[in-house]
């Protein structure tokens, strides 16, 4: 007879499935997160080298062909289900809006102490640290060297102020989500009848 404390018990393969399954919906909505922010800092990044409408049209385009993979993709990467599924939700889950909190906070502080040219390299860093901590949890393939080149980018970006920073941080960085993304989603193509 089952007892209580051992239907809650997780096994090691529970975990693992748990993982995989995470593996597919991080690389599906977080490459669609990588998208829309890979998106933001492309019209950043060309803003002050081009007129405001040819950026956000660049943006746009970068938007609409993530639309035009997202559907096929969806079936591939459903929402996991079950205890374990549920708590590596909420560590993602807290871990994104740490970052997002931590961007918004911390660039308002440097505002506030005139550091301004520290806000972009931070922003840069800490969606690094979240991607590297996000392979860490559930072993996604691309993230971790993704977030380690946009720590390492985001030193290289101390070296520059005002608009230069301004182009040099957005379009390194929205190489690095855009690549990443587009890697992501093209290894769910590849891995949908995986298990």
């Amino acid at each position: 007879m089952t007892t209580l404390h051992e239907c809650h018990v997780q096994t090691p393969s529970m975990q693992t499935d748990a993982q995989a399954q995470w593996r597919k919906r991080v690389l599906l909505v977080g490459g669609g997160l990588q998208v829309a922010f890979g998106a933001w800092w492309l019209v950043r990044a060309l803003s002050p080298i081009t007129s405001p409408l040819v950026a956000g049209l660049f943006g746009a385009l970068v938007v609409l062909g993530a639309i035009t993979v997202t559907p096929s993709l969806l079936s591939s990467a459903p929402r996991p289900r079950g205890p374990e599924a549920l708590r590596i939700e909420r560590r993602l889950s807290v871990a994104t809006i740490l970052q997002l909190v931590a961007s918004f906070l911390v660039t308002w502080g440097l505002s506030q102490l005139q550091a301004q040219r520290l806000s972009l390299p931070f922003v840069m860093a800490s969606i690094g640290a979240l991607l590297i901590w996000t392979h860490r949890e559930v072993k996604s393939p691309f993230q971790g060297t993704a977030g380690r080149a946009l720590i390492g980018l985001s030193l290289l970006a101390l070296a520059w102020a005002g608009t230069g920073q301004m182009v040099f941080a957005g379009l390194s960085s929205a190489a690095v989500l855009l690549g990443c993304a587009g890697a992501g989603y093209h290894w769910l193509e590849h891995h949908e009848l995986d298990d």
